[in-house]
């Protein structure tokens, strides 16, 4: 796995992600199906904040020990956010994500990093940024039936 190949993966995940996002109007970004459900302004802010985390352990190999106190505070800093901030978020930290991945040789990326995340996760750096499709895919898929229970059936 090179970075040419994480790239344009995660670009186009990113990419139906950020359309279907697009198509929430601004009266449903809140919306949640359940009482403990979540909103698809929390789903995509969540995956911007990915791009940060991401990019961020890849850049430090998990060195500075950020990983979870970023993780732990993603979803504070997210909960006034509106979509443009989501949005700006989105368009900023992949930027990064993109400039670190982009940086990596074949070689490199794999490296072996093993973090202390859950109960400790390790893979070589490709599987670290290749974290920020599952996020892109799944959100994206969650989103989507939010839009369905809210009777938009459309494609997007």
């Amino acid at each position: 796995m090179n970075a040419h190949f994480i790239l344009a993966t995660v670009t186009q995940a990113k990419d139906g992600l950020v359309s279907t996002f697009n198509a929430v109007p601004d009266d449903k970004l809140n919306w949640k199906p359940f009482d403990n459900g979540r909103a698809a302004l929390d789903f995509f802010g969540e995956v911007a904040q990915t791009f940060k985390l991401i990019a961020n352990i890849l850049e430090t190999r998990g060195a500075d020990g950020s990983a979870a106190e970023i993780f732990a505070s993603m979803r504070q800093e997210r909960a006034n956010w509106s979509k443009a901030d989501a949005l700006a978020a989105m368009e900023t930290h992949f930027a990064h994500f993109e400039r670190v991945v982009g940086g990596f040789s074949d070689e490199q990326l794999c490296e072996i990093l093993a973090l202390p995340l859950g109960s400790g996760m390790t893979l070589p750096l490709a599987g670290w940024a290749m974290m920020t499709y599952r996020s892109c895919i799944s959100r994206f898929a969650q989103i989507n039936y939010i839009q369905t229970l809210y009777g938009d059936f459309d494609m997007h």
